[in-house]
């Protein structure tokens, strides 16, 4: 954490603290961030990496990464959901999602079944075996979400979502 009471000076209108002091934890050392530590992206990257080290290896340990979590729990809520949606929702290209999907059925956790209402289209469908996988992965997401999120009160939480998602909104895909 950058000392705030240090001279401050701008650069690029990116406002930099002028310091060489250690953040209270001492884990970084004195790194200077040069205006980083004012960037979304810079913050959200720190943060991602934070929960990722917890939840990354409890994941492994079930052979799911948090993304094909992810992908199973939104099939279970909408069945029939097609590759193509879950790219927009993720803002991936398709054939990125579409090997996270060929990895899942290779498992046996997802099925690609034809869609009734368009039979060109495929949608996923979780299976019995996936349905056991994202009950266990739960187990392990939902604690470690809590520990994450145990720094926020309950309304900084619902200010932090809603930001979040203004963000989301936001961000067309280009």
């Amino acid at each position: 954490m950058l000392d705030t009471r240090a001279p401050r000076r701008r650069l690029n209108d990116i406002d930099v603290a002028e310091t060489d002091a250690p953040d209270n934890d001492g884990l970084a050392g004195a790194i200077n961030t040069a205006g980083l530590e004012s960037l979304l992206g810079f913050n959200l990257g720190i943060a991602y990496a934070a929960l990722s080290f917890d939840l990354d290896p409890a994941l492994r340990l079930m052979d799911l990464t948090p993304k094909q979590t992810s992908i199973l729990w939104l099939v279970q809520a909408n069945p029939g959901v097609t590759q193509s949606q879950l790219a927009r929702l993720f803002r991936m290209r398709r054939a990125t999602i579409h090997q996270m999907i060929a990895s899942l059925t290779r498992k046996n956790l997802l099925v690609l079944e034809s869609i009734e209402s368009d039979r060109r289209a495929q949608g996923l469908f979780i299976t019995e075996a996936g349905k056991t996988a994202l009950a266990e992965a739960q187990k392990v997401v939902v604690p470690i979400e809590d520990a994450f999120a145990g720094v926020l009160t309950e309304a900084e939480m619902g200010m932090a979502l809603e930001l979040l998602q203004k963000i989301q909104a936001g961000r067309k895909l280009g």
